[in-house]
């Protein structure tokens, strides 16, 4: 043990004049599955005899019972370990920390941790959404000290087993910390957080700081803010006490905004999301020879809603989301790193979407600075999904501290619009409701609602949006209600449902078609989770000599599960002054019966069934959109139908001009025609004009029509999805399709009688 004693007290040294302490690497480890580690006092000796590497879990440590019986339903792990385990290593404090105020920081623990100094207790926190800190001030004197944590998985608060917080279904109930794991230090007055608001038809922000004070006597301080290349500065002084609160002001005569003057930044542009400017804050503290330095990103934002519409800096804005559901199988947890976040962001913006809802979990930072770059709105949930909700007086606690730690940690970020206390919940409508207003009160810069819902009928009254999937009038999607019904073609929306509610409606879970499994896609889960749910699928086709037709399928399920998807979003912009929705959902779902239901798979790789330029014909800013009465037309009459145009870009398009042309199966134009020019404003769906076509000028019953629409007008260049290969004779069908549209698969009543 004597080289990895040496490695463990090597690596926690600090380089001189750093105030930081890097705890990354080998930990000695034990697991402790009987729960004899507090009655035996292992915080008081030293841990043996394993060692573990932080940040990671014990699932990738290969720690735990090995799993030989695979799940069915979802991922199966590797290992299964729930219950505490015990986390070990020495550090040695530098003397120029002497009196500073010092912090160990972990960022992602799962779930709750307890910390020992030389065996004296620092103690507890239990947060899923926010990082674990505990201030060691008085415990970490210069000289060599012992840590030690137990992190303990076990399901101690209701939060619902089925949460995506801690599910098997997603990301699992590991054990460990991932992340930054460190010792921070600074001197004894401090900053201790930072709230900025920004006023957008001001451009001004208000800037509150929460000063500490651990020298035990009040001090004359001085606080500065300026705007990073926004030529903006406020200097302001403040006596700090224990525990000071003070918002930047400039003392400026009849100024108005927010009945003061905060720090004005006339420069700044606003952050949305199709331009997501973002700026930092410099904040400076000085007391006396104490000092303190803060950079805090952001943006000039404001999201509120008009009526049943969302409003971004004063303009309609229309989600185009996807739910995220803690789907990470290599590691079993959600990345910690801007760059895998990034990647994430930048390929849902590929497919048009601008919002992503996090289920029944929030996402570690990493994920709002991606999120903050590249211009996402984030629906954020509390990790609950619970049947009992105000019922059960140890959940709505834990909830409510849950909302303020998400709300203080992440609240500068632009990108952080909404907040919801869950999904699917049930229980008292009351507290969730009082609940929701009380964080509105605490902190206004986001939206809030008091669920995802499938249940409740209608919103909360202190609800600001309402993201449902039936509404007392209606459903908002097709699944389980119109898909036998393919005679009533596309001339269909949900303006009822937002006729009977009076704030935004959001389409919940918009979707779920599923997809036949890609069978090569096993071999990509080289980490904790192995894809054995996908092997009996597999081994069935093999056994009937059919495997080398699972492409196939997979491409036709594909194809026809994508163009229902398209239905419902195009329904949903169909209809006047929606919301928007999020579907289920962009990627993969494994859990919950092997929900396949993606255009990509659980790795945000493609499964090469609609391209991205594909999929923005109709998830895009401004979409063109066919009304039509049935799907299904003979010869012996006229097709019919209305052009339309949904239009949530940045500015009104003025003189815009469409026109429309009409193919057959082997791409020959059968007829054309232009619309007249129109004005399309901003959060509006516009009529373009109707198309009228004969169709006894059809020579046989197979051909295959498709109504295509190429609107031209500034910012939106002409666009046409490829020619879709001829299916075979047996299998063609006569359609007309929507704008832009992709083909599915629609039964004929009657045949065309050319």
């Amino acid at each position: 043990m004597k080289p990895i004693l040496f490695l463990l007290l090597s690596a926690g040294l600090a380089a001189a004049g750093s105030r930081q302490i890097d705890l990354a690497g080998s930990w000695s480890f034990a697991l402790d599955s009987t729960n004899k580690g507090h009655g035996e006092q292992w915080f008081l000796r030293t841990i043996t005899p394993d060692v573990m590497f932080l940040p990671g879990s014990t699932d990738q440590a290969g720690y735990g019972v090995k799993v030989v019986e695979p799940d069915t339903g979802w991922l199966t792990r590797s290992f299964k370990y729930e219950g505490p385990a015990w986390y070990q290593r020495e550090v040695v404090i530098p003397e120029n920390w002497r009196g500073l105020h010092i912090v160990l920081f972990l960022e992602r623990p799962h779930w709750q941790t307890e910390v020992w100094v030389d065996g004296v207790s620092g103690g507890t926190r239990n947060s899923l959404s926010t990082p674990h800190e505990y201030d060691l001030s008085a415990a970490l004197t210069p000289g060599r000290h012992r840590i030690t944590l137990c992190v303990d998985n076990t399901y101690k608060i209701d939060v619902g087993r089925n949460a995506h917080s801690v599910t098997e279904h997603t990301q699992t109930n590991w054990n460990g910390i991932v992340g930054e794991i460190a010792l921070h230090a600074s001197d004894p007055v401090w900053i201790d957080s930072t709230s900025i608001a920004s006023d957008v038809e001001h451009k001004v922000l208000r800037v509150t700081c929460v000063i500490r004070n651990a020298t035990g006597a009040p001090l004359a301080a001085e606080i500065t803010a300026k705007a990073a290349g926004l030529e903006s500065h406020v200097t302001q002084p403040v006596r700090v006490s224990a525990e000071t609160s003070v918002t930047l002001t400039l003392p400026v005569p009849d100024a108005k905004p927010w009945d003061d003057i905060y720090l004005p930044v006339p420069d700044a542009k606003p952050w949305d999301d199709i331009e997501p400017s973002l700026y930092t804050l410099d904040l400076s503290l000085a007391a006396g020879r104490y000092s303190d330095q803060r950079e805090i990103p952001f943006g000039v934002r404001g999201i509120s809603t008009r009526g049943t519409q969302f409003l971004l800096n004063g303009r309609p804005v229309f989600l185009r989301g996807t739910v995220e559901c803690n789907i990470f199988p290599l590691t079993g947890y959600p990345p910690t790193k801007v760059e895998a976040w990034e990647r994430i962001f930048r390929i849902a913006r590929s497919y048009g979407l601008n919002a992503f809802r996090f289920h029944s979990y929030c996402p570690p930072e990493a994920a709002f600075t991606a999120a903050d770059r590249t211009g996402f709105l984030l629906h954020v949930e509390l990790p609950v999904w619970n049947k009992t909700v105000g019922k059960d007086p140890v959940l709505s606690d834990y909830m409510r501290a849950e909302g303020y730690r998400i709300l203080k940690a992440y609240g500068n970020h632009p990108s952080f619009t909404m907040l919801c206390l869950g999904n699917e919940l049930i229980g008292d409508d009351r507290f969730m409701d009082a609940l929701v207003a009380e964080f509105k009160k605490a902190d206004p810069r986001r939206l809030y609602t008091f669920s995802a819902d499938h249940v409740r009928r209608a919103p909360g009254p202190t609800s600001d949006y309402y993201v449902t999937q039936q509404t007392s009038v209606g459903r908002l999607r097709i699944n389980g209600t119109r898909f036998t019904r393919t005679e009533e073609g596309t001339d269909h929306d949900f303006a009822p449902s937002v006729a009977a509610v009076h704030v935004p409606l959001v389409t919940h879970e918009m979707g779920q078609w599923a997809v036949f499994p890609d069978f090569g896609e096993i071999a990509k889960y080289t980490g904790v989770l192995k894809a054995r749910n996908l092997e009996p699928f597999r081994d069935s086709l093999m056994a009937r000599s059919m495997i080398d037709e699972a492409h196939d399928f997979q491409v036709a399920s594909g194809k026809f599960s994508w163009a229902v998807y398209k239905e419902d979003m195009e329904a949903a912009l169909r209809t006047p002054n929606y919301g928007g929705f999020f579907l289920l959902q962009l990627e993969d779902f494994p859990g919950q019966g092997e929900a396949l239901v993606g255009v990509l798979d659980s790795f945000w790789d493609s499964k090469g069934i609609l391209t991205p330029e594909e999929f923005r014909q109709f998830s895009s800013p401004t979409v063109p959109l066919l009304r039509m009465k049935k799907f299904v037309w003979t010869s012996g009459e006229p097709f019919i139908a209305h052009a339309e145009v949904a239009h949530y870009g940045r500015a009104p398009m003025t003189d815009a001009a469409a026109s429309w042309r009409v193919v057959d199966d082997r791409g020959h134009a059968i007829a054309s025609g232009n619309f007249p020019r129109v004005h399309l404003p901003l959060g509006s769906v516009t009529a373009l004009g109707e198309i009228n076509l004969p169709l006894a000028a059809c020579r046989w019953a197979a051909s295959q029509l498709s109504a295509r629409s190429t609107c031209r007008w500034r910012m939106w260049p002409p666009r046409r999805i490829g020619k879709s290969p001829s299916p075979s004779p047996a299998r063609r069908r006569a359609t007309v399709a929507t704008c832009g549209s992709i083909l599915g698969p629609i039964l004929r009543r009657r045949p065309l009688a050319c």
